[in-house]
């Protein structure tokens, strides 16, 4: 990747700080967010901008002499009040698309939007189980849940700033991410006894997949992906798990056996193909 100014937003949360230092030592980084970083040596690798995105003078002050955008800012989760999150998460997704959308230098836009776009991960009911397994990106969005639904409206708007505006958007879907502390000690756990995707990635092969979002260039200026482990995080294998919550899902029995039986319930064979990206960071069983 060629040397670029880049804006990160949600710099001062986990996934934004440890993007921020992994994309520092390679390009200049712009960092905004609520509040300034806490630690000074995070400060010290670029601008900063305290503020919200939903504030667009604030926005329009940090896009200042950048060429590419990662906005990883949001409210994480489902939380009240739900007209706040739906501020931070959709009009504050907005807002930054209006502003890289009329900035000429803005070249590229990686929104950092969630596997709950697909509605899977909590506990459904019948009628929101997965159509198939493993999911990928075509499957459809069942997301009823405010969190999830604010990713979808966001993912709508990216769809039609590429229209509008002729640039390109990526979209990146992860699950549970693993902090990079904790990355050295994850072990499987026991599955929970629900509907459940045990869906994860570690930080480090986030990083390594959004870096790799950035060189490249959707054919129809827009693309999604979804970044996952090659295995899926409970103790129970792949297809136990779908014979106890999924019964009468088709399923695609090879992959969910590979990994020693406990093959991920997500399928990431776009990212590998499209842009050449594959995890290596697994849980300890």
């Amino acid at each position: 990747m060629r040397r670029r100014s880049i804006l990160i937003t949600g710099a001062s949360g986990r996934l934004g700080a440890s993007l921020a230092q992994a994309l520092a030592r390679d390009h200049d980084i712009v960092q905004l967010d609520l509040h300034e970083p806490a630690i000074e040596e995070q400060r010290k690798l670029g601008r900063v901008h305290a503020g919200s995105i939903t504030d667009p003078a604030v926005v329009s002050e940090a896009m200042e002499g950048v060429d590419a955008v990662i906005h990883a800012a949001a409210i994480p989760g489902t939380r009240k009040p739900y007209h706040q999150l739906l501020e931070t998460n959709v009009t504050g997704t907005f807002n930054l698309l209006e502003e890289a959308g009329n900035r000429g230098h803005v070249e590229q836009v990686v929104y950092i939007s969630s596997i709950m776009y697909h509605g899977l991960v909590e506990n459904p009911p019948p009628e929101h189980l997965p159509r198939y397994l493993p999911i990928d990106e075509d499957h459809p969005s069942l997301a009823v849940d405010y969190y999830g639904c604010t990713k979808a409206q966001a993912e709508y708007w990216c769809e039609k700033y590429v229209r509008r505006f002729r640039k390109p958007v990526v979209v990146i879907r992860p699950p549970w991410i693993v902090p990079l502390d904790q990355e050295p000690s994850l072990r499987a756990g026991p599955a929970p006894d629900r509907p459940h995707l045990n869906d994860y990635i570690g930080t480090s092969d986030l990083i390594a997949g959004i870096a790799c979002a950035m060189d490249y260039h959707p054919k129809d200026g827009f693309d999604c992906f979804l970044l996952h482990a090659e295995d899926q995080r409970s103790a129970t294998p792949s297809l136990e798990l779908v014979e106890r919550f999924f019964p009468g899902i088709p399923v695609d029995r090879e992959k969910l056996s590979a990994c020693e039986g406990f093959g991920a319930l997500v399928d990431c064979g776009r990212a590998t193909d499209r842009l050449g990206w594959s995890p290596s960071f697994r849980c300890m069983r």
